[in-house]
């Protein structure tokens, strides 16, 4: 039984010898803690503290205590960082040594060298991808140890699109030289508070000294979480591309291939598949199969649109869904492209919220469409959109907008004409009859200042008495011109005739009776 054990001791201290030659030709990432104090095999501590010691001939430095390695036929690969590949296992190594020196453990010194309630607990990343590094982590506590904790990390990285790590169940056993060699550790181990350690039996109680060390290690599995959906389109419903030419009125098929790549099963698996406008949905006319076998079933209309849930997808299974669907006929005039994605969802246990998408397009030509030119889209290559200036738009900034013109038709302007020529002849009318009534007056009051309508010079009183002069015709009225017919103007009343003037005898006897009757004064008379 002894040999056994030390059997056992000695396949994982090969790893450590392994990762030991590892360090001295990489430098990969670590990180550990707390900072403390560090000792030698050779000058171990005085009181309970774990993985302190620098030169442990079977690890190196404690402080590093945790290590990770793909498990191959010989299991000579542990280290600080390894890559994850899916399918393949590997082995967490966690290691622990109390590092009071064994004097202190008796009962000469009140056993102050053994650590109680010694516990561990471990951790580790579950889902892997290239831009996330996963870690691996271990922690020791005690009770009366200093400091009361230690830990340490080690890491993982993969080049897959996603990689899940699953626990083996049954797998995290203790190792070490005392009868709790190879027990299996409760799945405590992986919560927070961790699991108790031992010697004999698993109760917390580690006293110091190399011959007390012990190992905890446990296994992971790697698995490719990957679910696919890959779409197509096809005129006749045989011959499936990704892309086709259609014209209104055409019916469309269409075919969805969801496939479980990966190493778990996808669960909450949901197809959903988006259509875009111009195309609608042949009711009815969705169906699925499974696995290839060629029997199909009708599925419901909702995978447009909401999806349909089809539940658990097992590794390698296969769905296969077909549907139909129309090009519109009132679709938009010119060149079209119509792209459809679909979309599957999926969950796992360590992961939700994955998905992948595929996308079909359908060129459409619609024929019978006006012929566009500049005039019907300025917007088109090579047209020439006008500048536009206050004439084009005087609603652009800076331009005065002109005040409102007065609205006139034919018949205002015929109106305005009746009026101007009215007022026009009214007006001469008026001047012609003050103009007779001066003339009459002037006579008969002999106004010398009137130089166009003169009174003969016998009525003067410096003036002698001459022969008489012709009387001056009056002039006779400018007929006006018109630019339509006016009314007739009325004709000025004949002036009177000037009489021939008497002797100055006689003159203080005339009187504007005088001038009724011409003919009384007639030079012969005097």
């Amino acid at each position: 039984m002894k040999n056994y054990i030390k059997n056992i001791t000695k396949v994982i201290a090969l790893f450590a010898v392994t990762f030991i030659a590892g360090l001295a030709g990489s430098a990969s990432v670590s990180a550990w803690g707390p900072e403390r104090p560090t000792f030698t095999m050779e000058e171990p501590a005085t009181y309970p503290t774990f993985n302190s010691i620098t030169n442990n001939p079977t690890i190196g430095d404690e402080r590093d205590f945790v290590r990770v390695g793909q498990i191959n036929s010989d299991v000579t690969n542990l280290g600080n960082e390894t890559e994850v590949i899916p399918g393949k296992q590997y082995m967490v190594y966690i290691y622990f040594h109390n590092n009071a020196s064994a004097t202190f453990n008796d009962s000469a010194h009140n056993h102050s060298g053994i650590a109680y309630q010694t516990k561990l607990a471990s951790s580790f990343s579950t889902v892997l991808t290239p831009d996330s590094m996963g870690t691996i982590t271990g922690t020791i506590t005690a009770n009366n140890s200093n400091p009361l904790s230690v830990w340490d990390e080690a890491y993982m990285t993969t080049s897959y699109p996603k990689v899940l790590l699953r626990y083996v169940a049954g797998s995290a056993k203790i190792y070490n030289d005392w009868r709790a060699n190879g027990s299996v550790m409760p799945s405590s181990l992986f919560t927070e508070g961790g699991t108790a350690l031992g010697l004999n039996e698993l109760n917390g109680i580690i006293p110091g000294c190399e011959e007390y060390h012990g190992v905890v290690s446990y296994v992971l599995q790697a698995e490719e979480l990957k679910g696919t959906i890959d779409k197509e389109v096809s005129k006749d419903g045989a011959n499936y591309v990704t892309s086709v030419d259609a014209v209104p009125g055409d019916e469309i098929y269409f075919r969805l291939t969801i496939k479980n790549a990966g190493d778990v099963a996808l669960s909450n698996a949901t197809i959903s598949d988006a259509m875009p406008s111009g195309l609608e949905l042949i009711p009815g006319s969705v169906q699925f199969s499974a696995n290839n076998s060629g029997i199909w079933e009708q599925l419901s209309d909702n995978i447009i649109g909401t999806g349909y849930n089809f539940g658990t997808i097992g590794t390698g299974n296969i769905i296969n869904v077909i549907y139909r669907a129309k090009v519109v006929e009132n679709i938009d005039c010119g060149s079209l492209n119509l792209v459809n994605t679909a979309t599957l969802t999926y969950d796992s246990e360590v992961s939700t919220g994955d998905s992948d998408n595929s996308s079909t397009a359908i060129n459409v030509k619609k024929d019978d469409c006006p012929v566009e030119d500049c005039t019907t889209n300025p917007n088109l290559p090579g047209c020439t959109t006008p500048v536009e200036d206050c004439n084009t738009n005087p609603n652009l900034p800076g331009c005065d907008l002109p005040s409102e013109i007065v609205k006139t038709g034919p018949l205002e302007i015929v109106m305005a004409v009746i009026i101007v020529l009215g007022i026009g002849a009214g007006g001469f009318y008026l001047w012609r009859t003050r103009r007779t009534l001066k003339t009459v007056e002037d006579v008969v009051t002999g106004d010398d200042n009137n130089t166009n309508n003169s009174a003969p010079a016998s009525f003067s009183e410096s003036a002698q008495p001459t022969e008489p002069t012709e009387p001056v015709a009056p002039t006779e009225p400018v007929e006006p011109t018109q630019p339509v017919e006016p009314a007739e103007p009325v004709q000025p009343t004949e002036p009177a005739q000037p009489v021939e003037p008497t002797s100055p005898a006689d003159s203080d006897s005339l009187t504007k009776d005088s001038f009724n009757s011409p003919e009384q004064n007639s030079p012969d008379q005097n």
